[in-house]
Parts: C-alpha cells; sequence; structure tokens
C-alpha cells in the first residue's frame, strides 16, 4: 500500500466516478482503475462495488476512506513537522527555480527574505521543471518555483503569476512595425520552436498556439535554450514565441511583439490550483509563476 494508491482511493470515494476522479488526479481512468484493484488486491477487499451505470462504497471501503484519509492526514503532519526541525536546525532553506522565475521575480523575493532572516543560509539552483520535481521528491529543496509537471507528484502547487507571451521577430522584418500581432499573423512564417525533447511543455505550448487558429507552425530550427532561440531569430531563421519576462533582456537584432488574446500559461485544472486562502498545501512546496508553482 503506497501514498499514491490512497490517494486514488480517495477521489474515486469522493466522486464516485472513476471519469471525474481520474480527471482530478490527472490520471488516465484504465490507470487509476489499476491503482484501485491493487489496492483491493493487497487489501483483500472490495472497497468499491462498480457497475456501467455508477460506482458505490463497500462497508469496508467506507472505513477505509475514513482510514485513509486520517493516514494523508498524518503524514502531512509529519512531513512538516520534520521540515520545519530540519529548517531550524540546519537554517538553510533550498530554493530551485525555472529561468522564468530567476529571472524575473526570484531575486528580489530572495533578498527580501534574507533582510527578514538574516540568519538562514539561502542555498539556490536553476534547472527546468522535470529536474527541479525529482529533488523536491526526494528532499533536496524545500521550495521550488515552477512549471506544473506533466506526471503526477505529491508536491502542492500555488500559483503565483500569469505570464503572457510575446512574439519575438528580426528588427527587419515587416510585422515589427506592428504595435501587437495575433496568432493569424504569424501563421506561414519560418518559425523558431523549443526543443522537444529538453523543453516538451515549452513546445506543446507553441503547437497548441498554431492548432487554436487551424495551423502547424513552418519550423525551421528547434532551440534549447532562450539565447540560442534570439540567436537563430536575430540571423533571419524565423519568429519565435517567448514568455513576457524575456522581454527584460536585450538582444542585438532582435525586436519583441505584444500577442493578442493569449496567455502563456491558461490556469491548470483540478490539482494544481491553489489551495483557500492561498496558502501552499504540502511540506514539498512547489510554486508556479504562470498559472505555471512561476508551467517552462
Amino acid at each position: 500500500m503506497d501514498l499514491r494508491q490512497l490517494r486514488c482511493f480517495i477521489a474515486v470515494a469522493e466522486e464516485l466516478h472513476f471519469g471525474r476522479a481520474a480527471e482530478r488526479l490527472g490520471l488516465a481512468p484504465p490507470a487509476l482503475s489499476r491503482q484501485i484493484s491493487a489496492l483491493e488486491d493487497e487489501l483483500g477487499v472490495s472497497l468499491l462495488t462498480r457497475t456501467t451505470r455508477q460506482v458505490a462504497l463497500t462497508r469496508a471501503g467506507l472505513i477505509m476512506l475514513e482510514e485513509a484519509k486520517a493516514i494523508l492526514v498524518r503524514m502531512e503532519r509529519a512531513s512538516r513537522s520534520v521540515r520545519e526541525a530540519s529548517l531550524a536546525s540546519s537554517k538553510v532553506l533550498r530554493v530551485g527555480a525555472i529561468d522564468a522565475a530567476s529571472s524575473s521575480f526570484v531575486p528580489e523575493a530572495l533578498v527580501t527574505f534574507r533582510s527578514r532572516h538574516p540568519g538562514i543560509e539561502i542555498k539556490f539552483v536553476e534547472a527546468m521543471t522535470a529536474p527541479l520535481v525529482q529533488m523536491l521528491e526526494a528532499g533536496k529543496l524545500d521550495l521550488a518555483l515552477l512549471r506544473p509537471p506533466r506526471k503526477p507528484t505529491d508536491c502542492a502547487f500555488e500559483i503565483l503569476r500569469v505570464e503572457r507571451p510575446i512574439v519575438v521577430l528580426s528588427e527587419s522584418h515587416p510585422l515589427a512595425a506592428r504595435e501587437y500581432l495575433t496568432m493569424q499573423d504569424l501563421v506561414g512564417e519560418p518559425f523558431v520552436v523549443p526543443s522537444k525533447r529538453i523543453r516538451p511543455f515549452a513546445y506543446d505550448l507553441v503547437m497548441a498556439y498554431f492548432e487554436s487558429v487551424g495551423a502547424v507552425p513552418n519550423v525551421t530550427i528547434e532551440a534549447t535554450e532562450k539565447p540560442a532561440m534570439m540567436s537563430a531569430v536575430a540571423a533571419g531563421l524565423g519568429m519565435a514565441l517567448a514568455p513576457d519576462w524575456v522581454s527584460r533582456l536585450s538582444f542585438p537584432g532582435v525586436t519583441m511583439r505584444r500577442l493578442r488574446g493569449a496567455l502563456l500559461d491558461p490556469p491548470p485544472p483540478g490539482p494544481w490550483s491553489a489551495s483557500p486562502g492561498g496558502r501552499i498545501r504540502s511540506s514539498r512546496r512547489a510554486t508556479i509563476s504562470s498559472p505555471s508553482c512561476a508551467r517552462a
């Protein structure tokens, strides 16, 4: 029995519907069903009765629901207590962030934190979302500012800010004369996109924007990092989409225009929502600067 199985069971028990529970957890219904079956096999009892029309709790399921909730509460309380004790004794705050966060509000936030808690050492690391989540889950970070990962995680998330996309294009491009652009303006233009392998979220986001207007980008090159993308744009290899924090940086030969009518990161559904009162709900904390725990 593991915590993921318990969370899956609680979701199904509360929703009494595998489809809604799967959506709430960000899982495919077959995967959710396997988790429930594995839990029932381990316990040797049936927790749910299933028909084509409804899902209901057995007597054992009713008892298990209360016990599972109590277990999760105890685990969260224990995790919080251990982490707070560790922080108090070591006086070290371990923070991770994606480039979108570390290039925007993180420096000011860390300066403010240090002024209020001068006795606590800050250890900071910049990385992409997937490795940051791994470090959080391994207990190597106390807090991360990132985008909600694709795979389910035990981390809790709180939305910090929303980013808007900008269009990056060569200063000599005819569209550079406009104040803002729309997705229709970008259809057919040569395009520099994020690396599908290294930055899958950013790549999929660009694809989704073009799909929203019934098109696909005319991809000329994939770039892993922002400087490489900007260099490709400046060289005339195409235009690109980037988060608005990039506009704070300067790249020779490149200009930037607002993309009208779009958010870079629409608020994610279900488990990524901020908790009541804006509080983070877990000792393993990931915050988003997009409706991203700042999603790069």
